[in-house]
């Protein structure tokens, strides 16, 4: 019996280390804060927006591609090795033992622009990835501009919710506790529980889209919402006047003129190869048998012969590309100058809307104000519901049509080329 004690107090202690072992391991699957590298804590929204343009996954791997594209340049520029060439024979002739040797060494020579073509080829391939690294970086501070934004208004709403939520319990409870109540208390009971229903659903939505931004910066900047709330920027108060012409190139017409160079730099590629190839080098002859020893030494030239093709398919297919890059280009300018246009005056009614709308300060000033008669039981149950209702839809649907208004301008911004240099 003494031995079966031991063994179980042995086999519970083991149970215990295997239960306290397991349980970091289940720890270290939950996505934490602080366990990647991030930006430093930032002073402003900018440092945030630009601290997404540098630590997001999206813009980590276009800048991966980007500085791997430097290297093109450099391995398109080398110059070809030389290549050696011998050929050698020995026998017997006139009777008695003979050889002969042929050395040659021959370089290859790239004439008619095919080296200057392949730089060009190779310059055209970084600045289509540059230009899509832009672009991705573009819709980066669009993102992150807008999820500041949103995350602001969040926190109204937020809060908000909370007051309805500890106003409708408090009536509900002093309802409650009452000895009896006649038919329409009851009713107003039941209408306070079911607004009470209905917040808490709400807030259970906005709980959700918070997680939702909350994993889009933590993804993006490695930053926590604890450090993002101090720099939120502030409601815009002034809406920028859209200028009529646009300006610098957008990120997507700047990878069309990229997409251009890279076919005037294969049309010259294929140009280029109507030239033969050719290789020149010295060359030595020797030769051996019993009578004398001859060395002979010349030149040698080797090179195709351009008589079945002058490569007329390859630059027919070239000049399409480059009428194509023409094309896409004006396609990208036509195309971006309708969604200008359309966004131009979708930001100009998100604009007049809240300029015809109440402030959320003069909207929580109001709602203060009849706070008192509440207070006193002079408002009656179906109007404070509809009072807090009213609220919050006001709040909400200001805050989205000032959230539809910034999602225009940024992308009026990345039009006209000026993104990078606005600030939130």
């Amino acid at each position: 019996m003494k031995h079966i004690a031991i063994l179980a107090i042995l086999l519970l202690a083991m149970g215990k280390a295997s239960i306290s072992g397991a349980a970091p391991g289940a720890e270290a699957t939950e996505h934490k804060h602080g366990s990647h590298p991030e930006c430093p804590l930032p002073k402003s929204a900018m440092d945030v927006v630009v601290c997404a343009m540098a630590e997001s996954p999206v813009a980590k791997r276009a800048r991966l591609a980007t500085d791997q594209s430097k290297s093109l340049v450099d391995i398109a520029g080398q110059i070809p090795n030389p290549e050696i060439d011998i050929q050698s024979a020995a026998g017997r002739k006139d009777g008695g033992d003979a050889s002969s040797t042929d050395i040659g060494l021959l370089q290859p020579i790239e004439w008619g622009g095919r080296r200057s073509a392949r730089i060009s080829s190779a310059e055209a391939q970084g600045k289509i990835l540059s230009a899509e690294q832009r672009e991705v970086q573009a819709d980066l501070v669009r993102e992150t501009v807008r999820n500041l934004h949103r995350l602001r208004q969040v926190e109204i709403e937020k809060s908000l919710l909370k007051e309805t939520v500890e106003t409708l319990e408090r009536i509900i409870s002093q309802q409650s506790s009452r000895p009896a109540l006649t038919p329409d208390q009851q009713v107003t009971l039941t209408v306070y529980r079911m607004a009470l229903a209905d917040a808490k659903i709400k807030q259970s939505e906005m709980f959700e889209e918070e997680r939702k931004l909350e994993h889009y910066f933590h993804v993006s900047t490695g930053h926590s919402l604890a450090e993002l709330k101090p720099v939120l920027p502030a409601a815009p108060t002034q809406w920028p006047e859209i200028p009529k012409f646009a300006g610098e190139s957008s990120p997507a017409i700047m990878k069309a003129m990229a997409d251009r160079d890279f076919a005037l730099a294969r049309l010259s590629s294929e140009k280029s190869l109507v030239w033969p190839q050719l290789r020149l080098g010295p060359m030595a002859k020797l030769e051996r048998n019993s009578v004398q020893n001859e060395n002979l030494y010349g030149l040698r030239l080797m090179m195709d012969l351009p008589v079945f093709n002058q490569n007329g398919a390859g630059r027919a297919y070239a000049n399409v590309a480059v009428a194509q890059s023409e094309t896409l280009i004006q396609l990208t300018r036509d195309e971006e100058s309708h969604e200008r246009a359309e966004q131009t005056k979708v930001y100009a009614s998100a604009v007049e809307a809240l300029k015809n709308s109440p402030s959320v300060d003069s909207i929580l000033k109001d709602f203060n104000r009849s706070q008192g008669a509440v207070r006193r039981g002079l408002i009656a149950g179906s109007l404070l519901i509809e009072l807090h209702r009213q609220r919050s839809e006001l709040i909400h649907s200001r805050n989205g049509r000032e959230l539809r208004a910034i999602e225009a301008l940024w992308l009026i911004h990345k039009f006209d080329g000026r993104i990078f240099t606005e600030k939130p």
